[in-house]
Formats: structure tokens, C-alpha cells, sequence
């Protein structure tokens, strides 16, 4: 397979695979190629951006070009960007968002942040600050894996271990709409505990205070 050939190759399975919209991962198209070295991948990607054919997004993350715009930028979302990298790999749930933003969500204060926080678990003991364009996110390490059972759990811990710096109600005011999060998970006792267990104390007594255990159905 000579080197043009491979590059008409991963152009042809971009746009029938892509539209402007859904980002592009170097590491499917590793899965996608792999009679194809991956150093091969980054060099045909790195020419594909010198002419514009695609546009790059961040590391190791690209998107096809608005052909329809005036300046040829790429559409792409940036939240698909953080949905597929940071928070389910092949439908598997790996991450979360959490902070400010959450709270917000939930309707507990007004505020919003322009930098989002998330917890993923392709961050192993540090967090990290990623740029995404103009965009920024916070990627920390959970304090447990996370997976699709435990997450909404997770969230709901999070924000009551910083109760006071992301809501502007009283706890009591707010149990509520806190337990509504996570009152159709499935955890048994041990998986339950080990995920409470985790935080802080104060933040555990908060959680059982508000009945946070009774809500979860337990197996």
C-alpha cells in the first residue's frame, strides 16, 4: 500500500464516516487502520491540516472543516469532544461533570462557570487543565472508578463535599432535588460504601443526614 494510497484511503473513510459535527479521534482511526502505522496516521492527519482538509481541535482530536462557512472552520461541538473523550469511551461511562455547573443544573445557585469541571478516570493522581479551542475544562481523578452505576453517586457527593461554596440554600432546602440524582441507582451495601467512604467525613454525615442511603435501591 503505497503512502498516497493510504492517505486517499483515510481522507475517503473521514468523510463517509464524519460530518462536521462529530469529532474525530486519532485513536479510531489507529482501530480503523491497522495494517497502517500509527506514525504513518499522524503524518497523513498533519497534511490533511496544512491544506485544510481537516482542522485540528486539540491533540489527537480533529473535525471536517463548515464548508459553508466563509473562513472553512470546523463546527464540531466541543461538548462531543469532552462526551466522547472524557466521559464514555465505547459507551462505557469513564467520567462526569461535576462543580458549579452541576449545581446549576439542579437548579441550587445561579452562578456558572466558564471552566468546567469533570472527573474522568484516563486521569490517574492529577488533574489536568485542557484547552479545547477557546475552551477550557478541569479534568481531575475520581476518588473512586468511575462507571455507570456509581457516577450519579459520585456527582451528588461531590457537590455536597463543597456544599456551601456551589449552592445558595440551606441543605435541607435542597435534599430534595439532590436525592432526585440518584434515586433510581442500584448499588449493594459494599459498592455504596465504598464509594461514600471515599469523601470526607463531613461530607459522608451530610449524605446520611439527608437520607441520601435510603433512596439508592440496593440489591
Amino acid at each position: 500500500m503505497k503512502n498516497q494510497k493510504k492517505k486517499d484511503i483515510i481522507y475517503n473513510y473521514i468523510n463517509k464516516n464524519y460530518d462536521m459535527n462529530t469529532p474525530i479521534f486519532i485513536k479510531d482511526l489507529y482501530g480503523a487502520f491497522p495494517d497502517i502505522s500509527e506514525s504513518t496516521i499522524r503524518s497523513i492527519l498533519k497534511r490533511f491540516t496544512e491544506t485544510g482538509s481537516i482542522e485540528k481541535i486539540k491533540k489527537g482530536v480533529y473535525a471536517l472543516p463548515n464548508k459553508k462557512s466563509i473562513l472553512g472552520k470546523a463546527t464540531v461541538w466541543i461538548s462531543d469532544v469532552i462526551e466522547n473523550k472524557y466521559l464514555k469511551v465505547d459507551n462505557e461511562r469513564i467520567g462526569y461533570r461535576s462543580g458549579i455547573n452541576f449545581a446549576n443544573q439542579l437548579g441550587l445557585t445561579s452562578q456558572t462557570a466558564s471552566v468546567e469541571e469533570i472527573y474522568s478516570n484516563i486521569v490517574s493522581n492529577k488533574k489536568r487543565e485542557i484547552k479545547l479551542k477557546n475552551n477550557r475544562l478541569i479534568v481531575n481523578a475520581p476518588r473512586v472508578k468511575v462507571t455507570e452505576k456509581n457516577y450519579r453517586l459520585m456527582q451528588v457527593l461531590d457537590l455536597l463535599n463543597k456544599y456551601d461554596r456551589y449552592s445558595e440554600y440551606d441543605l435541607k432546602q435542597s435534599a430534595s432535588k439532590i436525592l432526585k440524582v440518584i434515586s433510581n441507582i442500584e448499588l449493594s451495601e459494599d459498592e455504596l460504601e465504598e464509594v461514600v467512604s471515599a469523601y470526607p467525613l463531613e461530607t459522608q454525615v451530610k449524605f446520611y443526614k439527608i437520607g441520601g442511603a435510603n433512596v439508592i435501591t440496593q440489591k
